[in-house]
């Protein structure tokens, strides 16, 4: 399978998941960072959908039986003010970005293949994504280059596992939104007003257990997202 048809797979299950009464509630920027590259194997960032079925509020207690191999993945997420449909708007309107706050990404952090085809595996799964903790609140936002001087904190109790600022993603959150903007209009599909977006993380995956307690800390924007993992 190439990369191409591991994208029009993706998107095949995410139709199949409208038809049975999901709903969208944006779309994810993962492997943004070199450091998620390393990790992966990877050379180039990848795209996948966020369901609402699969947003979870900040304080949830979470089952690790729900999941296969539970990683987390603290990061930005934006939501969006209007419609987004160029590249061209999104980087000229004022007031396109509604707020900006913290998550935790979860993922089922299984591949079954060889590192060869890692890349077609991770977009064929809809980039290993399986479900946000979502922070206690939401910043308004003006400017996604607000989000450059936001320092990110993940912490597992009370050992902090990474930190790391908004600054240290490439061309910081806005060039990955650019890329996905990109990306979905290859599809006939565009941002709509509403919409979440994870921005992608600077800071790894971290694999979690029963008894971890996850928070995300940003005192600039959305302030923490805590999530408690149970056997």
């Amino acid at each position: 399978m190439s990369l191409e048809q591991a994208y029009e797979l993706q998107f095949e299950v995410a139709a199949l998941r409208e038809q049975r009464g999901e709903r969208l509630a944006g779309y994810k920027i993962g492997c943004i960072s070199r450091t998620m590259q390393e990790q992966l194997g990877l050379d180039r960032p990848v795209f996948g959908h966020v369901w609402e079925s699969e947003l979870h509020p900040s304080g949830i207690v979470l089952s690790s039986a729900n999941f296969e191999n539970l990683a987390i993945e603290g990061e930005f997420a934006v939501r969006l003010a209007e419609d987004v449909a160029t590249v061209e708007s999104l980087r000229s309107a004022p007031g396109m970005f509604a707020a900006a706050f913290v998550v935790i990404e979860l993922h089922n952090y299984v591949f079954r293949g060889s590192t060869v085809n890692r890349a077609v595996e991770l977009v064929a799964n809809n980039a290993i994504h399986a479900g946000v903790v979502l922070s206690v609140e939401e910043t308004p936002l003006s400017n996604p280059n607000g989000l450059l001087a936001g320092n990110l904190r993940v912490l597992r109790g009370s050992e902090l596992l990474g930190e790391a600022a908004g600054r240290e993603l490439d061309g910081g959150p806005l060039a990955g939104m650019v890329q996905l903007v990109e990306h979905l209009a290859k599809y006939g599909k565009k941002l709509r007003r509403g919409q979440i977006v994870l921005t992608g993380s600077p800071l790894p995956l971290w694999p979690v257990a029963a008894g971890d307690r996850i928070e995300v800390q940003c005192a600039a924007f959305g302030k923490a997202a805590v999530a408690t993992i149970e056997g």
